[in-house]
């Protein structure tokens, strides 16, 4: 229970940490690294494993097209 405890507050530390460094890069008039670390924070809150599947393959669509046409047969 101690270690789940553990994670559960590593990945909210994670999420601010992001959320942190999204609104820097807004600020900072970085939108397409903005773009990139609210996907991340999109995926990483999703739970729900088949719309976390479905929004990988989007992301690995939208950004590295190449590994997608590898790996998409495996998620649907």
């Amino acid at each position: 229970m101690e270690l789940q405890q553990e994670l559960d507050n590593t990945h909210s530390m994670f999420i601010e940490l992001i959320q942190n460094r999204l609104n820097w890069s807004v600020e900072t008039e970085r939108y397409e690294m903005a773009a990139r670390l609210r996907d991340l924070i999109e995926y990483e809150t999703t739970e729900d494993e088949n719309t976390k599947n479905k929004y990988y393959l989007q992301l690995l669509n939208k950004y590295a097209p190449d590994f997608y046409e590898i790996v998409k047969h495996k998620y649907k």
